[in-house]
């Protein structure tokens, strides 16, 4: 998993989601297409730092909507451009999921890390159980498979009740699950966009990246029905990560 698929939340579908020991969260809707708290057009934009210094930024868009095997599908695209003194990236992820409940159909990675490239495309057919990686390799997914991208969204039709922890077995790469999901606290943070009552959340994915086990990422969501993700906090061998939001078009 790479440095942007730390902006995959980490959070998956309510199938198989668990509540650890604590306060239990209410249970998710198995129907959550009809009302998502995101539409095409809205386009997310954040500062990127390393540190103190500011080193790049961020986008987080929905494209649109398009059809993947006769299924109409949102198209979202992630990317984040940094360069430090001793780090680069250039990472784009996009994705293809589906309108009514969100199972990923499509996921392409293009990825430029400190000079090192790699490039990933993923066809996902949840109705035959497998996906297709680079239009060679057929391997077994899970019923109702997610990537990184559509974690992300999903994670923003939660409850998110504070001092639960949500478990979800939904990763499309099925040894990557489970990922779990901890509800921290309800905070304020203060971003180059303003002020906001957030939700602070820590994601866990069993790989590497900025959302790795024992990377203590903390996600900030805007604690109103957009979900928005206002800030992002995470710490890599190099040095500790932030994204802010510095605006935001076409939110709901």
């Amino acid at each position: 998993m790479t440095r942007i698929a730390a902006l995959a939340l980490a959070l998956a579908a309510a199938a198989s989601a668990g509540a650890a020991p604590g306060r239990r969260p209410p249970p998710p809707s198995d129907t959550v297409a009809a009302r998502v708290p995101f539409a095409p057009g809205e386009r997310l934009e954040y500062e990127v730092k390393f540190g103190v210094f500011r080193v790049g930024h961020a986008t987080m868009e929905v494209v649109g909507i398009d059809t993947v095997r006769g299924v109409p599908t949102y198209h979202v695209v992630f990317a984040i451009h940094g360069r430090a003194i001793f780090y680069s990236m250039n990472d784009s992820l996009e994705s293809w999921f589906s309108v009514d409940d969100l199972t990923s159909r499509r996921f392409i990675q293009n990825n430029e890390e400190n000079g090192s490239h790699y490039d990933h495309r993923y066809e996902i057919l949840p109705d035959r159980g497998y996906f297709i990686q680079d239009g060679k390799d057929t391997l077994p997914t899970t019923s109702r498979p997610l990537d990184d991208a559509s974690f992300f969204y999903f994670a923003r039709t939660l409850p998110l009740a504070v001092d639960s922890t949500y478990r979800f077995d939904r990763y499309f790469k099925p040894d990557r699950n489970p990922v779990t999901l901890t509800v921290l606290s309800e905070d304020s943070v203060t971003t180059p966009a303003g002020r906001f009552a957030a939700i602070a959340v820590r994601p866990v994915f069993k790989s590497k990246g900025l959302f790795a086990e024992g990377g203590r990422a903390t996600v900030y969501l805007q604690a109103d029905s957009t979900r928005i993700p206002v800030l992002i906090r995470t710490h890599l061998v190099v040095g500790s990560l932030t994204m802010a939001l510095t605006g935001a078009v076409g939110a709901r």
